[in-house]
């Protein structure tokens, strides 16, 4: 970054969505009613530490962004606003992941949302469809194919894609070496590991949170991407699921015994579901536990709290196919506001968070990522070596992204949830699977 100095603070104001809440509590996200109440979006400023501009002047300007990442996620995106833009002012308006969408869609619609605002694929698709957001063709012609299709509707694209989004296994790799444990290569040496880590040492082989259904969903997935989905006949599930041609119980069941496998050998286990994220990471940083299942966010906060720890990354690993994955993909993008009140500044700054220089910045906020700009990549920081072989062969999946707009979201929510009742072992998976079966029946024939 330039070594000019920053001419912006950040200072926190907070505003309510009371008069949402009324609106929106009718609102069903991923098949799960929400209380709006519960969750009020979280404003910071950055402002220039000069005296107030005049009314008018260029200096007065502010461009507000919506987002659902937390502020700890988003501290080299802020340093780089203030120093590329110096003479504006930046206004993040946090609202919780689970509450986002609906909120965002009816700010939108009341022509109240920000000038720029986080999207995943179906929120870009949606919107795209609605006008409430505009077309950046013209900005994103460098981003690859991928990035393009993720974030296109129609023969045009609608979001700056952001870097990709990530889940894998971190690992200690102090506690490792020092309790004599051997770094897994492979499915059978994983829980090998597992299994000396909990009956000879008396550690939790893995903290995980799986609290969320679409996270305990993952846990499936980052081994079926490693064991069907990287196969030939397993990358195609998607188009026959959309249509009909095929079912979890059907397809899935077969693959699924490395997850039975978890189970078995407590790898993944109930207590799991009481415990939230940042309990986790406590367990991990204390050393209670060996590995932790996580994003980039997850890194940020281990290295938050134990700068000093070791970390190495390993992939999901599976028994049969090519046998490693890792869940992740182009998750989210940065969409124009199409009724935004600075609307040619805001798209501006969507204009160089597509260049180098911008995607570095998010690149830093989500370490172990990477870019989509064409022909271009990061170097890979030392703890994501393990891990680097899976961008090189592809092995990179979002496997509910390939099921169709109508199922991804709703049958990737159900597919954990239903999963986490196998846990808490109040159903078999083969009900499970059933269950997730008749919801897709239910969607493809409404």
């Amino acid at each position: 970054m330039k070594g000019r100095k920053l001419r912006k603070i950040f200072v926190s104001i907070f505003s309510s969505v009371a008069v949402l809440t009324g609106a929106l509590s009718g609102i069903n996200v991923a098949g799960a009613n929400l209380s709006f109440a519960a969750e009020i979006p979280e404003t910071h400023v950055l402002k220039g530490m000069e005296s107030a501009p005049e009314s008018g002047r260029e200096e007065d300007l502010t461009i507000r962004i919506g987002t659902w990442y937390t502020e700890d996620n988003l501290t080299n995106l802020k340093a780089y606003l203030a120093e590329e833009f110096p003479n504006y002012n930046f206004e993040f308006e946090y609202i919780g992941k689970s509450n986002y969408e609906p909120i965002m869609d009816a700010k939108l619609s009341y022509k109240g949302a920000p000038d720029i605002i986080y999207v995943n694929q179906e929120m870009a698709e949606k919107h795209a469809i609605t006008g409430y957001i505009a077309n950046l063709s013209d900005i994103t012609e460098k981003f690859n194919k991928e990035a393009k299709i993720a974030f296109g509707y129609g023969n045009a694209v609608y979001a700056v894609p952001n870097t990709s989004e990530l889940e894998c296994i971190f690992y200690n790799k102090d506690m490792f070496s020092a309790k004599g444990a051997s770094v897994p290569t492979d499915f059978a040496t994983f829980i090998g590991a597992c299994d000396y880590f909990r009956v000879v040492r008396k550690i939790r082989p893995l903290a995980a949170s799986l609290k969320d259904p679409y996270s305990f969903a993952n846990s499936a997935m980052g081994v079926l991407a490693a064991n069907y989905f990287s196969t030939d006949r397993g990358s195609g599930f998607g188009g026959r699921l959309q249509y009909g041609r095929t079912s979890f119980s059907e397809e899935l069941r077969p693959y699924m015994k490395d997850w039975e496998t978890l189970l078995e050998h407590k790898v993944l286990t109930p207590e799991m579901y009481t415990i939230d994220g940042k309990r986790a990471v406590e367990e991990f940083v204390s050393e209670k536990a060996a590995m932790i299942v996580g994003t980039p966010e997850t890194f940020l906060a281990i290295k938050e709290a134990r700068p000093d720890m070791n970390i190495g990354t390993m992939p999901y690993y599976g028994t049969d196919g090519v046998g490693m994955a890792i869940i992740g993909g182009c998750d989210l993008g940065f969409a124009l506001n199409s009724n935004a009140l600075n609307y040619d500044k805001a798209k501006e700054v969507l204009a160089s968070l597509s260049r180098v220089k911008g995607q570095e910045a998010l690149w830093k906020d989500r370490p172990g990522s990477q870019t989509y700009l064409e022909g271009y990549a990061f170097n890979v920081d030392e703890a994501y070596k393990g891990i680097e072989v899976c961008y090189k062969k592809g092995l990179v999946f979002t496997p509910w992204m390939d099921w169709g707009k109508d199922l991804n979201r709703r049958v990737h929510y159900t597919y954990g949830r239903e999963l986490q009742k196998v846990l808490l072992k109040r159903e078999t998976l083969d009900e499970a699977l059933a269950n997730v079966d008749k919801l897709v029946y239910e969607i493809l024939h409404e």
